[in-house]
């Protein structure tokens, strides 16, 4: 990687990882999800295609970010896939992302970086598989080239929660949509926020990657062990989900805590305020609105922020997206939608660690 004013090329994070191999772990041990026969898969696929299309317009509605839509509309690139493409788009997701962050440690070729590799490989394929059977969409960044916002739609993944749940697949399909939908109109509306977030992800990643001491393991190591206790945690292990792992913790500065925080934050913000958004739908246009939210109510299953929290070894509280949805819904019930939108206009106006539970804290602070 070369990075401004180093004068030398580094090592990045993203090279201690064998992605082909990540790719094929993660495939291997991934199932393919429920057995449809041709006709059932396309029109499935169709009908979220067709969602897709009504969502953006419904979620501006519901948000007042009209102009946003417009821009998203010209801009977002809807995909429907199954698990192996979501796997594939993460992979390159998290591969542009690590190349960003160095790799100080000194590779010596021989058995220890083999096997170190492989560990990371390892636990790199473990996420990729877990993320893509959880989520039944996501929002993809658009990225330094010409390419957009993309909005991924897991078809097998919604076609098994449909039937698992004995669920109106219309509705489902629209309620998947509705939310990635308003995921995209946040990028649209908040054309710095990729930018901030990643900068964000990649100073606190850059301090986990801090040369080890004698004994210690290399950052990526460590990253690859947290990866995996958070996964395990997930599945119901004993321990905190909500905590970071002290294999990352310790090495962290005050500043780095403050950010790891000021990102969770931001991501209980994002995801609350889609949740806050299904919650204004009405019967009238989704009959099975509250069996859908009865049975999906508090979900995650979407962002990349899902994504970037594992990659830090933390996976945050079901709490704090609760109270990201309090959070929107305690700003909506005071200033109206038109105050919540100046979340929107810079970093500065994102809530804070402090104020995610407390919203009149960040009406005050924002004058409105």
């Amino acid at each position: 990687m070369n990075r401004p004013g180093a004068g030398s090329v580094e090592r990045s994070a993203a090279a201690g990882v064998d992605w082909d191999r990540a790719l094929r772990l993660a495939r291997a041990g991934t199932p393919a999800g429920p057995h449809l026969p041709g006709a059932v898969r396309r029109g499935a696929v169709a009908l979220l295609r067709r969602s897709a299309d009504d969502a953006l317009p419904w979620a501006a509605q519901l948000t007042g970010l009209t102009a946003p839509a417009r821009v998203a509309a010209d801009t977002t690139e809807v995909l429907v896939v199954d698990r192996i493409g979501l796997q594939r788009a993460n992979a390159a997701f998290l591969r542009a992302l690590m190349e960003r962050v160095p790799d100080p440690s000194e590779a010596r070729p021989g058995p220890s970086e083999a096997v170190g590799r492989a560990v990371v490989s390892s636990a790199i394929a473990g996420l990729l598989g877990l993320i893509s059977t959880r989520v039944l969409g996501q929002v993809l960044p658009a990225d330094a080239g010409e390419r957009g916002a993309r909005m991924l739609l897991v078809a097998p993944n919604v076609a098994e929660l449909q039937r698992l749940r004995d669920l109106d697949r219309i509705d489902l399909s629209a309620w998947v949509a509705l939310h990635e939908a308003t995921h995209v109109l946040q990028l649209a509306a908040a054309p710095w926020l990729t930018a901030h977030l990643t900068t964000q992800v990649e100073q606190v990643a850059t301090a986990l990657m801090r040369p080890p001491t004698p004994g210690e393991p290399t950052g990526l190591v460590r990253l690859a062990r947290a990866v995996r206790a958070g996964a395990t945690a997930h599945r119901g292990a004993p321990g905190d989900a909500g905590t970071p792992s002290p294999l990352l913790t310790d090495r962290l500065g005050a500043a780095e805590r403050e950010q790891l925080a000021a990102i969770t934050a931001t991501m209980a913000l994002l995801e609350g305020h889609a949740e806050a958004v299904l919650d204004a739908v009405e019967p009238s246009r989704m009959p099975s609105v509250y069996r859908l939210r009865a049975v999906l109510g508090h979900a995650r299953d979407g962002v990349a922020g899902t994504l970037l929290e594992r990659l830090l070894g933390v996976e945050a509280k079901q709490t704090q997206y609760v109270d990201g949805a309090a959070f929107v819904r305690g700003v909506v019930g005071r200033v109206g939608q038109a105050g919540l939108n100046a979340v929107w206009r810079e970093p500065a106006n994102l809530p804070r660690p402090e104020e995610i539970g407390r919203p009149e804290a960040w009406i005050e602070r924002m004058g409105l």
